[in-house]
């Protein structure tokens, strides 16, 4: 992973912190809390290209379903 997507991926991981992994409502509220960040972090997560944005969302998206099907295979 580049600086840039580190970057926006911690800045994901708060909003599933929030949301246990609703991605929907993570993304709801990437948009609102998206003017709180510094401008550093905001310039830097706007150079990254649609594509490298999906890879971080993709990634931890896997994360969370793994450990979903985990948790739901241990509660059986």
């Amino acid at each position: 992973m580049t600086h840039e997507q580190i970057e926006y991926r911690n800045y994901v991981m708060q909003g599933m912190a929030s949301y246990g992994g609703d991605v929907a409502q993570v993304l709801v509220w990437c948009g609102n809390h998206f003017t709180k960040l510094s401008n550093s972090q905001r310039n830097t997560i706007n150079r990254l290209s649609a594509k490298e944005r999906n890879q971080v969302i993709h990634e931890l998206t896997m994360v969370f379903m793994q450990e979903d099907v985990w948790i739901k295979h241990e509660t059986k």
